[in-house]
């Protein structure tokens, strides 16, 4: 089997979507060990929710609360938002977005006040059906260089 990821240094890499669970959890094993931790913890949540045939199509980072870090997970069957529990058990939590309930997807940059932020600058703003009308919800801390790349998944997986 071909390998999906591709190592340019020790901090840079480049991943080829799609791909299954199984093939992201070999996909890690080339990341520092401090940050393989956190994939380690999405995946294992993840795979309680995504079914075993379901296709990754981006994997990357972000913060579908506002206080708490994660990943959002766009599979080619439904959204996934993990966020990270803290304390000595530590984990991870799975919320699943239909894309049948999604109505919008839009997307914004935030300013940066202060220089040089601690925090990735790309935004998405979705419209999510509920229980009586819509709500709006906002997604942070996606990377700027991907920004594009995940509105346009979004968008036409919600179309």
């Amino acid at each position: 089997m071909m390998s999906k990821f591709t190592k340019l240094n020790q901090t840079l890499g480049v991943i080829e979507y799609p791909v299954s669970l199984e093939e992201m959890k070999k996909v890690i094993l080339e990341f520092p060990k401090t940050e393989r931790k956190y994939y380690e913890m999405s995946i294992k949540a993840l795979a309680k929710s995504m079914k075993k045939d379901e296709k990754i199509l981006s994997f990357t980072t972000a913060d579908a609360k506002l206080t708490k870090t994660g990943f959002m997970v766009i599979g080619d069957k439904n959204l996934y938002f993990t966020t990270h529990k803290g304390g000595i058990l530590g984990g991870a939590d799975v919320e699943v977005v239909k894309y049948s309930d999604i109505k919008n997807v839009d997307f914004d940059i935030a300013p940066n006040l202060m220089g040089m932020a601690q925090m990735e600058l790309g935004i998405i703003l979705l419209q999510v059906k509920g229980m009586i009308g819509s709500k709006k919800r906002t997604i942070r801390n996606i990377p700027e260089y991907n920004l594009d790349y995940v509105v346009n998944q979004l968008r036409g997986l919600t179309a």
